[in-house]
């Protein structure tokens, strides 16, 4: 299956800790990532850090993603000590007509199929990040990565995002956003949007900080053909 286009987007002003990347492997094989660096941990540096060794690494399987993760984050845990060096990490690794997952931490990834919405990463939780699901890189001395496998189908459109921008925006609004939009560029845009509508009101989420609550955002989103 083609990989299909792709668009992004990213708000760093806030505490500049978000990275991301986007990578054609081939004409089949892509890789996006978004990582969201722990404030007051060294964030910033851990997440380009990481970004910068995916965007390097020959990675021709899932096997390779999880292997450049693992050794990110055995220096980061080396450097950092389980306090310091942390990032969270969403990564979509597509082979052909499969989409490999690995998540650590609460940066969340969408699928929209046939006008739904599917959350395709844990559950979204707000607490302390030990207790997130992987928690994040760096935190640990092992890696411990969640993931699993998503067959695609044609006119698949997938998003990955930080909570900078999930923490505003309800998954209606993302659904209603990508459904309506004509490509990948028109759905960052229309998400935007929103969130800008959202920033001049001052409204967020009743099920999260209520109030509109000011982040670092990154998007990706992949229009499969």
């Amino acid at each position: 299956m083609d990989n299909g286009t792709t668009a992004s987007f990213q708000d760093n002003s806030i505490h500049g800790e978000d990275a991301f990347l986007t990578r054609e492997l081939g004409n089949t094989a892509c890789l996006d990532v978004v990582l969201d660096g722990v404030t007051h941990c060294e964030g910033a540096y851990a997440s380009s850090f990481a970004a910068q060794l995916l965007r390097d690494a020959p990675i021709e399987s899932f096997g390779d993603a999880i292997h450049v993760l693992e050794q990110a984050n055995e220096i980061l845990y080396q450097g950092g000590k389980g306090r310091n060096l942390l990032t969270t990490v969403l990564l979509a690794l597509k082979l052909d007509d499969q989409l490999h997952i690995a998540s650590l931490g609460d940066s969340p990834g969408y699928l929209v199929r046939d006008g739904l919405c599917q959350l395709i990463t844990p559950e979204l939780e707000q607490g302390l990040l030990p207790a997130l699901v992987g928690g994040a890189l760096g935190l640990r001395e092992k890696l411990e990565c969640w993931s699993r496998v998503i067959e695609l189908k044609p006119k698949d459109r997938l998003v990955l995002t930080t909570d900078g921008l999930m923490n505003n925006l309800y998954v209606d609004e993302l659904t209603q956003a990508l459904c309506l939009a004509s490509s990948s560029d028109d759905a960052v845009s229309r998400l935007l949007e929103r969130m800008e509508g959202k920033k001049r009101t001052n409204m967020g989420r009743d099920d999260t900080y209520g109030a509109f609550h000011a982040d670092d955002q990154t998007v990706i989103a992949r229009f499969l053909k």
